[in-house]
C-alpha cells in the first residue's frame, strides 16, 4: 500500500477515535485560566472612593466572569461524558460547579445593589 494511502487511513482512524478526553479537560481548564486572568480577576478600585485594598465589583465583571465559567463548565461535562474520572479532575470539576452557584449568587446581589443605586425609573 502506498504511503499516501496509509496515511490517510491513518487520520481517518484518528478521527474515528473523536475526541480526546484529556485535551477536553485542557480546554476547559485554559479557559477557566483566562477567566481568572481577565474578567474574574478582581481590580483595585483606587480613585474610586473606596478604602485601600478594597476592589470595586460591577454586575458587567461578574457576568462575564460567570460566562467563562460556564464554558469552562461544559468542557469539563464532556471531559466527564468521554469518562474522565481522574481525582484530580473531579475536584476541578467540582470547584468549578461550585464557583458557578456562587457568582449566579453573587450576580444578583450585584444587580439587586445596582438597581438600587439607579433609583426608582
Amino acid at each position: 500500500m502506498p504511503r499516501a494511502k496509509l496515511f490517510a487511513l491513518a487520520l481517518l482512524s484518528l478521527a474515528a477515535c473523536g475526541e480526546n478526553r484529556r485535551d477536553v479537560f485542557l480546554r476547559g481548564l485554559e479557559i477557566e485560566g483566562a477567566a481568572e486572568r481577565g474578567p474574574c480577576k478582581l481590580q483595585a478600585a483606587e480613585g474610586a472612593g473606596l478604602p485601600q485594598g478594597a476592589s470595586a465589583i460591577s454586575g458587567d465583571t461578574v457576568a462575564a466572569c460567570l460566562k467563562q465559567t460556564e464554558a469552562a463548565l461544559e468542557y469539563y461535562q464532556r471531559a466527564a461524558e468521554l469518562g474522565l474520572n481522574e481525582p484530580d479532575f473531579v475536584s476541578t470539576y467540582d470547584r468549578a460547579k461550585e464557583r458557578k452557584a456562587r457568582l449566579e449568587s453573587m450576580l444578583k446581589m450585584v444587580r439587586s445593589m445596582e438597581n438600587e443605586q439607579a433609583g426608582p425609573k
